[in-house]
C-alpha cells in the first residue's frame, strides 16, 4: 500500500500545475460547499432560536400556525382551558409581531420583530430576561438583540456603555435598558423583547384576548405525552399541541418545504461536489491518457487492472485530503466576512466538517472511478 501511495503522489507532483489546478478545484468546491450548508444551518438556527430556549412541556398554537414570521392568534379562552387540565401546573403567553423601528440617528425606518412575555416567569431563556425583568416591567422598555443587523443605528454601542437609548417604535417612544442574544434571519433584521404589556403598547390593534404562542408547565412527575394527548382531545381542531422539540421540527419544516432558501443552499452544495468532481475528473482523466503506455507496459509486466484503478483512485484520495484543509481554512475565513456583513451567525461545526470530509473524499472517489475507465484501453501490445 505504502508503494501505491509513493507512485500515486509522484504521478502527482510530475507535472506540478495539473497538481496546482486540480488543488484549486478542489479547494473551491470544498469552499463552497462549506459556505452553503454554513448558510442554510445559520438560517434554520435563527429561524428556531426561541423555539430552542422555551422553558415549558408543552406548545399551544392556532391551528393555521405556519412559521414565528407569520404568526396566527389563538384565542385566551383556549389557554385558560388548558389551564383547568389534571396535571398542568401554570400556563404563559408569547406574543410576537414585528413594529417599524426609526432610527434616531437616521431617521431611517426598519421593521423589527417584537416578543412580548412576562419576564419574571422565566418562559424564554434568553440572554438578559431574568437579569432586567424588573426594569421590563416599567413602561416602555426593551432588551435589543446585539445580534440584529447593523441599520438601527449604535444602540448596541449605547447600552454597552451605560447610555439611554430612545427610540421610536409605531410611533412611540421607548427605551433600551439592556440586551439579549438572539440572531437576525432571512425574515427578519432584528428583534426585540419586551414585557406583554409593552407588546400591547406597541401593538394598540391586537386584543388583549389573543394570543400567538400558549405556553404549559406540567407539574413534575406528571406524563407529558398523556396530558398532551388529553388537551388535543380537549381542543380537536381548535388549537395544535406540541412539545417545545415539535414545534421546533415544526417550525423548520417549514423552512424546509415551503420556502425556497433550502433548495437555493442545498442546490448550491450540490454544484460545489459538481465542480470538483469535474476538475478532478478532467485532471485524472488527462493523466490517465498521458501515461497511457506506461500503464500498457505495467501491464505488460503483470500488474493486474485492479492494482492501476486503485494506483488512479489513490491519486483522488490525495488530491480530496490535500484541497480539503486549505478549501475548510478558507470558508472559515468568509464566515467572518458573513457574519460581519450580515450579522448572521455563521459559524463551523464539527459535525459538517466531518461529513464535508466523506462528501469530499466521495467526490474525489468518484471522480478516479470514472477516469480510471480509460485505463480498460491499456493494451500491453502497444508497447511492442
Amino acid at each position: 500500500m505504502s508503494q501505491q501511495l509513493h507512485l500515486a503522489w509522484k504521478q502527482l507532483t510530475f507535472q506540478r500545475m495539473k497538481l496546482v489546478a486540480a488543488l484549486a478545484g478542489v479547494m473551491v468546491a470544498v469552499m463552497l460547499m462549506w459556505i452553503q450548508l454554513g448558510i442554510l444551518a445559520s438560517l434554520y438556527n435563527a429561524a428556531t432560536i426561541v423555539h430552542q430556549n422555551l422553558r415549558a412541556d408543552l406548545v399551544i398554537v392556532s391551528p393555521l400556525f405556519e412559521t414565528m414570521n407569520q404568526v396566527k392568534s389563538l384565542s385566551t379562552r383556549i389557554l385558560y382551558r388548558a389551564r383547568g387540565c389534571p396535571g398542568v401546573l401554570s400556563i404563559g403567553e408569547l406574543l410576537i409581531g414585528p413594529v417599524e423601528w426609526r432610527n434616531p440617528v437616521t431617521g431611517e425606518k426598519k421593521q423589527i420583530q417584537v416578543y412580548g412575555l412576562e419576564p419574571e416567569e422565566g418562559w424564554v431563556d434568553l440572554p438578559g430576561i431574568s437579569q432586567y425583568a424588573a426594569q421590563l416591567r416599567a413602561e416602555n422598555t426593551f432588551l435589543f438583540d446585539r445580534r440584529s443587523r447593523n441599520v438601527f443605528g449604535p444602540v448596541v454601542k449605547a447600552i454597552e456603555r451605560g447610555e439611554p437609548f430612545h427610540v421610536e417604535l409605531n410611533h412611540r417612544q421607548m427605551q433600551a435598558v439592556g440586551l439579549t442574544s438572539m440572531a437576525a434571519s432571512f425574515g427578519q433584521q432584528g428583534n426585540l423583547v419586551t414585557s406583554r404589556a409593552n407588546f400591547l403598547r406597541t401593538h394598540p390593534g391586537h386584543s388583549p384576548q389573543q394570543v400567538h404562542v400558549g405556553l404549559v408547565r406540567t407539574r413534575q412527575g406528571e406524563n407529558v405525552k398523556s396530558i398532551q394527548a388529553a388537551l388535543r382531545n380537549t381542543f380537536g381542531n381548535e388549537a395544535l399541541v406540541m412539545t417545545p422539540a415539535e414545534f421546533t421540527e415544526f417550525e423548520l419544516r417549514f423552512w424546509k418545504t415551503n420556502a425556497p432558501v433550502g433548495f437555493i443552499f442545498t442546490m448550491g452544495t450540490a454544484v460545489g461536489f459538481l465542480i470538483g468532481f469535474i476538475v478532478v475528473y478532467q485532471i485524472l482523466y488527462a493523466d490517465v491518457t498521458h501515461h497511457l503506455p506506461y500503464y500498457a507496459t505495467m501491464k505488460a509486466m503483470g500488474f493486474a487492472d485492479w492494482y492501476l484503478l486503485l494506483l488512479v483512485i489513490r491519486q483522488g484520495l490525495i488530491l480530496s485530503v490535500l484541497g480539503y484543509i486549505p478549501g475548510s481554512l478558507l470558508a472559515i475565513g468568509f464566515y467572518q466576512v458573513i457574519q460581519y456583513g450580515t450579522s448572521i451567525p455563521v459559524g463551523p461545526t464539527w459535525e459538517r466538517a466531518g461529513f464535508l470530509l466523506v462528501l469530499t473524499i466521495l467526490m474525489c472517489f468518484l471522480s478516479g472511478v470514472v477516469a480510471t475507465q480509460r485505463l480498460r484501453s491499456a493494451d500491453p501490445a502497444d508497447v511492442f
